[in-house]
């Protein structure tokens, strides 16, 4: 399908990262998990953070795979550093597509590769809506509005609610775009049907999810991957993930940041289209 080519695409890359890491780029967005993933050995400092001092910026999109499965690591580094976390939407299906499309030979072998990398599995309520009497749609700009309405309707919540519906999508197979699966997530922080519907039809949340997709993607700049997680301090901004990362990795990274050494994250060294064609390879 036209709305799944794929481009080429070189990303900067540091001496002694054994060559350039060349990265396909499913409609010139990534999804994936970063190089290398034992490549940071700093050791993290101890440190303490004045409330408000510093914060998480965390850019992921609910169709996002890579994602789904770092939201375990962003649990523990949350808790961990106790920084209030602000979430921005991507863009990851810019394009509205159907989950059949999704049904490569390659898809299975990629998502035993993601629940070997991050111990996330897709349920099986996710294969069942890859075949196409079952597809669901996806869209990045609806689900972000649903996430702009939620922050309006429940404030506070946003990453809590941005991984229940990662969780209804890749590990119930739901069709989170589906009004009545919406309002179901939703009341768990006390919104009614008819709140999340008015909410959902307000031109004033259409406007807000349209400004953050924006700022997300002016924050990650050339290169978008998902999930990407920064550092706010001031006016500094540390990429501390870009891609999936394990815990130990992005920890050492954010202590860096914190002690303000300047060490950045690269660009994910594996990523893969939404179709699990794509992945990363080495040269």
């Amino acid at each position: 399908m036209d709305s799944l080519k794929q481009r080429q695409t070189a990303a900067p890359h540091k001496a002694g990262l054994h060559g350039t890491p060349v990265v396909r780029v499913w409609k010139g967005r990534l999804c994936g998990t970063a190089a290398g993933a034992g490549f940071f050995s700093w050791i993290s400092v101890c440190f303490a953070v004045s409330e408000g001092m510093a914060s998480f910026i965390y850019i992921t999109d609910v169709f996002c795979p890579w994602c789904y499965g770092f939201a375990p690591v962003l649990r523990r580094l949350t808790a961990a550093y106790g920084l209030p976390v602000r979430v921005l939407c991507g863009n990851l299906v810019d394009e509205p597509e159907q989950t059949s499309a999704m049904g490569t030979p390659r898809l299975h072998a990629f998502f035993q590769r993601l629940a070997g990398t991050t111990g996330r599995a897709a349920g099986q309520g996710f294969f069942d809506i890859l075949c196409p009497e079952r597809s669901v749609l996806m869209d990045s700009s609806r689900s972000a509005q649903l996430m702009a309405a939620l922050k309006t309707l429940a404030p506070g919540h946003a990453l809590e609610q941005m991984e229940a519906f990662q969780d209804a999508f890749y590990g119930e197979g739901l069709d989170v775009l589906a009004l009545n699966v919406q309002v179901d997530v939703a009341r768990r922080w006390g919104v009614d049907a008819a709140a999340l519907e008015q909410a959902l039809a307000s031109s004033a949340v259409r406007e807000k999810a349209s400004r953050e997709m924006a700022e997300a993607e002016d924050i990650l700049g050339d290169f978008v991957v998902y999930p990407s997680l920064f550092v706010k301090e001031g006016a500094a901004l540390h990429a501390v993930a870009r891609g999936f990362a394990p815990y130990d990795t992005v920890a050492a990274l954010i202590g860096k940041a914190l002690s303000d050494t300047g060490a950045e994250a690269q660009v994910s060294g594996q990523a893969c289209g939404l179709d699990g064609s794509g992945c990363c390879l080495r040269s």
